[in-house]
């Protein structure tokens, strides 16, 4: 038709491929391979990119990381508890606060499973449920339930520190002149000496004048002598956790709901 350009094949912007199948066939394949392989790697630098990023935290995640029951902070469980409500917020001095109610409903799932997969210890005798935690969660708990025993604040271990004290020690006797012999202070003495303890200088014998003996000064030497004193802990915040449970009356064994409250 008049106007309308003929359609063009690939060996018309290729000349050399022209009357070559063999070339055309491997040229397509290069191609592809090379698409191929640059989409691969596209892939894989979008996977390294994206590697080790965690979702978005969530105040349920926050609550249950300040309670100490994110699934994160007990690894060789295996297996974790949803709370049906989680409130995290901050009190009027800044501290953060959570709110948590867990619900399990008994038998293979119940309360004993709950407390062993989080290393929680039983529960003691009941306590009033602190009136924030019970509004927080919208009124829906009991006005008291048993509360779990605290774990025991650690006692600090007294560890030896050293400290000093000051023994005298006499200083060494001082040399003796030259051309005189030093006396021994353990001899015995002479019976048949002089009482006159000067000795006898010959006329050509130059007389020797000694100087005064200095007298000992004690000198302190420190001595280190252990001593037991108790270390300071060192301060870090903590996490102040409490726990209630309350059975389901008319339910599974084991069916209980559990409150928690806690402040960092």
């Amino acid at each position: 038709m008049d106007g309308i350009p003929p359609e063009r094949a690939v060996t018309d912007s290729w000349p050399a491929l022209h009357g070559r199948p063999v070339l055309r066939r491997t040229v397509a394949v290069g191609l592809v391979l090379c698409v191929s392989v640059a989409a691969a790697l596209v892939v894989r630098g979008v996977n390294s990119l994206t590697a080790g990023r965690v979702g978005r935290e969530t105040d349920r995640d926050r609550a249950e990381l300040l309670a100490g029951l994110h699934p994160s902070q007990h690894p060789g469980v295996g297996r974790s508890y949803v709370p049906v409500g989680a409130i995290y917020t901050h009190t009027p001095d800044g501290a953060p606060i959570a709110y948590l109610h867990y619900r399990v409903a008994g038998k293979d799932v119940g309360l004993g499973d709950f407390l062993r997969a989080y290393d929680l210890p039983a529960p003691g005798p009941a306590a009033p449920l602190p009136a924030d935690l019970t509004a927080a969660l919208g009124g829906d708990g009991p006005a008291e339930a048993p509360e779990l025993l605290p774990d025991p604040e650690p006692t600090p271990t007294p560890t030896p520190s050293p400290t000093l004290s000051l023994t005298p020690t006499a200083d060494p006797a001082p040399p003796a002149p030259p051309g005189l012999q030093a006396a021994d202070p353990d001899a015995e003495p002479d019976a048949d000496a002089d009482a006159d303890p000067t000795p006898e200088l010959d006329d050509d014998t130059p007389s020797v004048t000694l100087p005064p003996t200095p007298t000992s000064t004690p000198t302190p030497t420190p001595t280190p002598t252990p001593s037991l004193t108790p270390t300071t802990p060192p301060t870090h915040p903590q996490t102040t956790r409490r726990i209630y449970v309350a059975t389901i009356p008319g339910a599974a064994p084991g069916a209980a709901d559990i409150y928690i409250r806690a402040t960092g």
